[in-house]
């Protein structure tokens, strides 16, 4: 390849790369506008929460387990960095049903048709968590209520789930 080749086929490669940042920067611009306000209830793009059709108690029930249980998380974390391993089965067991919770409440945020088969799956999760929470209740009020917000989300998905 000569200079001369070089110089056009990078050059095309600029025009292409140019041409194609412009068409999709377009798009862009107009789905991110933060001045166009989400009307969709959902933290989806408005483009796509026109089409999801999901169930707020459920997803508000989901997202608030994953809410305690990252401050258990957090009140395990701490507690561990001082030396004390008896919140180790709390903190494993509230980290993974937090990363369940959050799947099932974009499921069903989503109006997903496979939320009610994971919501059987997510439930054992959840008891998981109440069984590793229930031992630190009565001295940690984040455990109790981590606890409490799981018995509410068995409660809400027992009745979907399939």
């Amino acid at each position: 390849m000569n200079r001369r080749d070089l110089i056009l086929t990078t050059g095309s490669m600029f025009v292409s790369a140019s041409l194609g940042a412009i068409a999709c920067g377009g798009a862009n611009a107009s789905a991110q506008n933060p001045k166009e306000p989400n009307t969709t209830g959902t933290d989806l793009p408005p483009a796509l929460g026109a089409y999801v059709h999901g169930d707020a108690a459920l997803t508000s029930v989901a997202q608030d387990c994953v809410t305690k249980g990252n401050a258990c998380i957090a009140h395990c974390n701490t507690m561990l960095s001082n030396g004390d391993t008896s919140m180790v089965d709390c903190a494993k067991a509230s980290f993974a049903m937090a990363g369940v919770m959050a799947a099932l409440a974009r499921l069903a945020e989503t109006g997903s048709p496979r939320m009610p088969s994971f919501a059987k799956l997510a439930i054992e999760f959840c008891r998981d968590c109440q069984a590793a929470c229930a031992k630190h209740a009565d001295k940690h009020p984040v455990c109790k209520d981590c606890l409490d917000a799981c018995g509410r989300t068995i409660a809400a998905y027992e009745k979907v789930a399939a």
